[in-house]
């Protein structure tokens, strides 16, 4: 019976200097190997998946940007952009208290440069993706799945007030958030690829470090938590593992007999 795994990418696959262990790449290629599926499943939009470091370890697909983009053998499966309307209701809100946004969609990332001079994250992309960081001002027409924000000392409770009838708001910590259509997470990315394969609920499993790995964590039938996660991450777990650097995507497979 084939299992299908999915991987976070951030705090999982690789840490905060994008280091990717060495067992970590030789233990998803065994999975494969062995006939089992393995996916990424991301908070980052497909247009800000392109490392060599994480694509080229092997995945048979990708849920990107929390459920909201899906591909599987290289062609995509699912994709919920934001209508227009939508748009300029996040838009309207950002404005409104004073929000740092990054609008994160399948070809483009849409920030203000003078928002994030400073910002290491933006400069990060502004290298990875060049051209395909736009200026969120000017736009009239954009392609996007979700975004994430600074609050700038707004109030995330009164934010989400804002945009819960047609949004769900990930909570990172009270100065970080992301903005996601209703509805949408990496668990409903993962109910459907599973549609897709065939694959039963109790033979899926996940590897999640953060506050929006939870409902991914919860849904699987084997939730596993980085030991370098977040508190509710390890909670939400049925199984905690090691460290990253600390072969922690290895041993976790390991645990479950998933590769020798």
């Amino acid at each position: 019976m084939k299992k299908a795994v999915f991987f976070d990418i951030d705090g999982t696959l690789w840490n905060e200097h994008m280091q990717v262990p060495e067992s970590t790449t030789e233990a998803i290629r065994e999975l494969r190997a062995d006939g089992n599926y393995a996916f990424l499943c991301s908070g980052r939009s497909r247009s800000n998946i392109r490392s060599e470091k994480i694509l080229g370890i092997g995945f048979d697909g990708i849920v990107a940007a929390c459920g909201t983009h899906i591909e599987y053998e290289g062609k995509k499966v699912c994709e919920r952009l934001l209508t227009p309307e939508e748009a300029e209701e996040l838009l309207r809100v950002i404005e409104a208290y004073h929000m740092e946004a990054v609008l994160e969609g399948p070809h483009y990332i849409y920030a203000n440069g003078e928002d994030f001079k400073e910002d290491p994250f933006i400069q990060y992309l502004r290298r990875e993706l060049g051209e395909d960081v736009r200026e969120i001002r000017g736009q009239t027409e954009y392609e996007i799945n979700k975004l994430s924000a600074y609050m700038n000392g707004a109030s995330v409770r009164a934010v989400e007030a804002e945009l819960v009838p047609h949004f769900d708001v990930i909570e990172h910590n009270p100065q970080l958030i992301e903005v996601v259509p209703k509805g949408y997470t990496k668990a409903t990315g993962i109910a459907q690829v599973c549609d897709i394969l065939g694959v039963a609920r109790e033979n899926t499993y996940a590897f999640g470090d953060s506050t929006n790995d939870l409902e991914m964590l919860t849904y699987v039938g084997h939730g596993i938590a980085m030991g370098n996660g977040a508190s509710a991450a390890k909670a939400a777990a049925e199984y905690v593992t090691t460290d990253i650097m600390n072969h922690g995507i290895k041993n976790g497979l390991k645990h479950y007999g998933l590769i020798g």
